[in-house]
This record gives structure tokens, C-alpha cells and sequence, in this order.
């Protein structure tokens, strides 16, 4: 269970605002309701649900299809509500009773999500990020990693497997980022035939100094349906991973990002606002108030007494200059 998930039940804790640009950003009450949309209707009805709920697809081609093949009925033994499991809150039915380990072991209550591990590994990222990954759909990871090399310089390489890299471009925006593809090893026949691996190899590389590997994809299904389990890496072990990551990049072949046809975004409309309404200064209100410049004012209309007095001053500073 997540940490964040844990302190939730806390009566006593007060849940923060938080969004998906946040690597603690686990739980999504809009992708619950479209993922009970997705199993119970189908997935015209789910592409519906999101479009009308203004909901970022956070599910990839690939895993419409596998979460519609894996779909089964689910009954409860002896009990009369099993309808309304699905709205119940998780811990009432999920939770299970721990083991007897009666000769010790250490207790533990939560633990952070790899997700959330991997997300403040990038937003940390001071100098260069290196991804080998056999699948790469998560949107918030692809956020993330445009975050980190737009606004902080951090160089970005991209490292997919062969078959992965058309689900990845689906996903794709306008980028700067390095992508390319890699398979597994080739064995050739003296008949001119060959046949190719899988790239089973998932790691990042940060910085050089830190590492993450394991069985982890970035997709929402590992995040959220898969079991996983990663090894955060560094010190001398750094070197195996830096030598690793640049032999498997000669052997890569580039993938084009400005190929993808990419729609335009909406250019937002200006927001009109009022003008604030400027009190003159006080130079400006002695102008205005002094029969010298009433006439300069449009809306004010001299009398007869400053008619005379302007007049007048007009004489005085002729008889000045004749002297």
C-alpha cells in the first residue's frame, strides 16, 4: 500500500491539493470513473466519457486492448451486495491479514510508489536523463520530461524498444528530445535470414551518479494494475550503466519526431479587462483647477471672470516682449 494512500485514512490528516504535474500525484477519482466506463461499456463509451469530462487519455491503444481481453465477472461467495463492491471504499475488501511470521520480522506499514520515485528522479534532474524502456505511455513521465529539458536544459535520450515506439509516437507532442529504437539480439542463418530479440533491459540513468532498474514500464497499467518491483542504483555501479547506455545507442537506429503529424493548439483567447480609471496627479489637478489652462480641458467652460483674467495675462506678457 502507498504512503499516500495510508495517510488518507488518517482521520486527522489534511489531504493537500495536489495535481497530476506532481510526482506524488497517485490517485485519480476521473480515471476510476472512466475505467468502470471502459469495463462496463466498452470502449466507445470510455472515449465518450473522457471527451465529455474534459479527461487527459491517459490510456494508450495498447492498453485499451489488453485491459478489454483481460476483463473477467467477478462473484462473491455468500455475499448479497456484490453489486455494489465496485463503490465501496478499497481497504473494507482489499485488505489481508498478515502472515505469522512467528519467529520476527520487521514491520513495515507503507512504502513509496515507484511511480513517485521515478517522477522526482526527473524533476531533480540537474544534467542528463537516459531511458531504456520497453513501453513509454504515461503522460505525466512524458510531461515531466519535457519539463526538465524546456525549462531546466537537462538533455533527454530516449532508448524504446522496436515494437514500442509506434505506441509512443501516438503520445508524442511537440518535443526536444532524443528517441530512438532498439531490439534484442540478431542471429543470422547462411540462408540470409535472421531473426530478433526482444530489448528486455528497463533502466533510467540520471546525471550519472544515479540509476533505476527493474521490471517497471512507463504506462498508467504498471502504474496502477501491475506488480513491480525497481532497485534504485549509484555509486561505482554508475559506470556499467553509463558504458551500457552509450554501446546500446551506437546500435540503435532514430526515430523521427518531426514526422508525426501533429495538430495545432488552440491559440487562447485574450482576456478582456477594464482599464483602471487613473487619478490625476496633483500637477495634473493645479492645471486643471488654474485659469492659465482651463482652456486646455475640452469639458470646461471659462467664465467670464477667468475670460478676463486670461485676457489680461495675455497683454502683460505681450508689453513684455515690445519692452
Amino acid at each position: 500500500m502507498a504512503l499516500s494512500q495510508i495517510m488518507c485514512l488518517d482521520d486527522s490528516y489534511i489531504n493537500l491539493c495536489t495535481n497530476e504535474s506532481k510526482p506524488d500525484f497517485f490517485y485519480s477519482e476521473d480515471q476510476r470513473l472512466a475505467l468502470e466506463t471502459l469495463i462496463n461499456d466498452g470502449q466507445e463509451r470510455f472515449e465518450e466519457y473522457v471527451k465529455t469530462n474534459s479527461i487527459r487519455p491517459f490510456l494508450s491503444e495498447l492498453e485499451l486492448v489488453q485491459l478489454n481481453r483481460s476483463v473477467e465477472l467477478y462473484t462473491c461467495n455468500g455475499d448479497s451486495d456484490a453489486a455494489e463492491l465496485s463503490l465501496r471504499y478499497w481497504p473494507e475488501r482489499s485488505d489481508y491479514s498478515l502472515p505469522d511470521l512467528d519467529i520476527g520480522w520487521p514491520t513495515s506499514t507503507s512504502r513509496t510508489h515507484i511511480k513517485e520515485i521515478i517522477r522526482k528522479m526527473i524533476v531533480q534532474a540537474q544534467k542528463v536523463i537516459a531511458i531504456v524502456m520497453d513501453l513509454f505511455t504515461d503522460l505525466d513521465i512524458f510531461k515531466d520530461l519535457l519539463d526538465v529539458s524546456f525549462k531546466h536544459k537537462v538533455a533527454v535520450y530516449i532508448m524504446l524498444e522496436s515494437a514500442g515506439v509506434p505506441h509512443f509516437l501516438k503520445m508524442c507532442e511537440k518535443a526536444k528530445l532524443r528517441v530512438r529504437s532498439i531490439r534484442g539480439i540478431e542471429f543470422f542463418t547462411h540462408t540470409s535470414k535472421k531473426v530478433c530479440g526482444s530489448q528486455s533491459q528497463k533502466f533510467m540513468f540520471v546525471d550519472g551518479d544515479k540509476a533505476v532498474s527493474g521490471s517497471y514500464s512507463f504506462t498508467w497499467t504498471a502504474s496502477k494494475l501491475d506488480r513491480n518491483i525497481i532497485t534504485v542504483l549509484s555509486g561505482q555501479a554508475m559506470d556499467a550503466f553509463d558504458k551500457l547506455f552509450k554501446d546500446m545507442y551506437v546500435m540503435s537506429n532514430a526515430v523521427n519526431l518531426h514526422k508525426i503529424n501533429l495538430d495545432t493548439e488552440p491559440k487562447p483567447e485574450p482576456a478582456f479587462q477594464t482599464a483602471p480609471v487613473l487619478l490625476p496627479s496633483a500637477t495634473v489637478a493645479l492645471k486643471l483647477i488654474n485659469p492659465k489652462y482651463a482652456l486646455v480641458c475640452s469639458n470646461h467652460t471659462p467664465s467670464k471672470k477667468d475670460t478676463a483674467k486670461i485676457e489680461s495675462f495675455k497683454q502683460m506678457k505681450a508689453c513684455q516682449r515690445f519692452h
